[in-house]
């Protein structure tokens, strides 16, 4: 597996993502735990020493962390929420297919052909718009 195929990989298999979330969740509650069992002196909390607390920085490193891989699926998913509407969709297949409908016109122009007997690329858009 190549590591820029990771996100998809994470974010294409459920059981993936449900590992990673049963993993997140376990791994907080340890941390939590020791960050308690850290800062408690003689059976008292000492809230005044949290920071010198080893684990309050690598907990703050793991929210952090926690906080970028909720961000990728809200993104993935708002995404994927972009094609349910009708007009973005009709946009996204023009802007994908303009780079090839425009590469199809030049070759047939580098070929010999006269503008005139050439595609319109106007009525093919209007034909995607459709």
């Amino acid at each position: 597996m190549k590591m820029k195929n990771i996100p998809d990989y994470i974010k294409d298999l459920p059981g993936v993502r449900t590992g990673i979330f049963i993993f997140s969740v376990i791994l907080s509650g340890i941390l939590c735990s020791g960050f308690i069992t850290e800062i408690t002196i003689n059976g008292k909390l000492e809230w005044s020493n949290f920071y010198k607390a080893i684990t309050f920085w690598i907990l703050s490193g793991y929210f952090i962390i926690l906080y970028l891989y909720n961000r990728f699926f809200y993104r993935h998913e708002n995404d994927t929420l972009k094609f349910l509407d009708e007009n973005y969709c009709r946009a996204y297949i023009i802007a994908h297919c303009l780079p090839e409908l425009v590469e199809k016109y030049n070759q047939e122009l580098r070929a010999g052909k006269s503008p005139s007997d050439l595609i319109d690329i106007v009525e093919e858009l209007k034909k995607m718009k459709k």
